[in-house]
């Protein structure tokens, strides 16, 4: 049975858009973002891999044309590759999150503490009265 062009290029088009943000993260290593300290960080987009492996495995077997099953096998294990990929760089960011997760949340009530401070002296200064132009004064 032959399958749908349009059923293709959307399974094309699904995989691509979830490599991008997956490899932008990648890039980023095992560099500390500010989500790594957040304990509830869970793996977000699991669910959508697993639904495209499994439309590339439906796919595959509906496709007659040996090139475009190929295309997909491929697709598919790049995607896979990639997702254990930035599981385990996420895995190794949770641990050197927690690591210095004390000195995180320390440094974190810290600016807090600053930023309350900046936003005090800001509504102190606006409400202070406007000052008096002194050529003004000298006019009268």
């Amino acid at each position: 049975a032959s399958i749908p062009l349009k059923e293709l290029e959307q399974f094309n088009s699904d995989i691509q858009k979830l490599l991008e943000p997956l490899e932008a993260e990648i890039q980023q290593g095992v560099n500390l973002k500010e989500e790594d300290f957040n304990k509830d960080m869970n793996e977000d987009n699991e669910g959508t891999v697993k639904e495209l492996l499994q439309r590339g495995d439906n796919l595959q077997q509906r496709i007659t044309d040996e090139r475009k099953r190929e295309e997909i096998k491929i697709k598919q294990q790049l995607l896979q590759t990639k997702h254990n990929a930035l599981k385990d760089l996420r895995s190794q960011r949770r641990k050197k999150a927690l690591e210095i997760s004390h000195q995180w949340y320390q440094y974190k009530r810290q600016a807090d503490d600053l930023l309350k401070c900046l936003d005090d002296i800001e509504k102190k200064l606006a409400s202070l009265p406007e000052p008096r132009d002194e050529r003004k004064i000298k006019m009268n």
